[in-house]
């Protein structure tokens, strides 16, 4: 992969980012008025919220590390090699 690849796969997963932005964030995350909930939410709330996330994001990790291990079992058990 060259980096202009790689500069190109980065651009579509911030595209996939975008459209959850413009999508299911505006419904969860917009204000009447346009604002976004986490310019207006007290900081202490804001701070949970920040954590909640934080911890999602390491549950996610884990399960990823999961499945990869389970992905490398089974490219190992075949002999795949890429």
């Amino acid at each position: 992969m060259t980096s202009e690849e790689l500069a190109d796969e980065v651009g579509h997963f911030i595209r996939q980012c975008r459209g959850r932005i413009l999508g299911i964030g505006a419904d969860q995350y917009q204000e009447p008025d346009g604002r976004q909930k986490f310019e207006t939410m007290p900081l202490v709330e804001l701070v949970i919220y920040a954590r909640e996330e934080a911890q999602d994001l390491a549950v996610y990790a884990a399960m990823l590390d999961i499945r990869l291990k389970k992905l490398e079992d089974a490219l190992r058990e075949k002999d795949i090699t890429l």
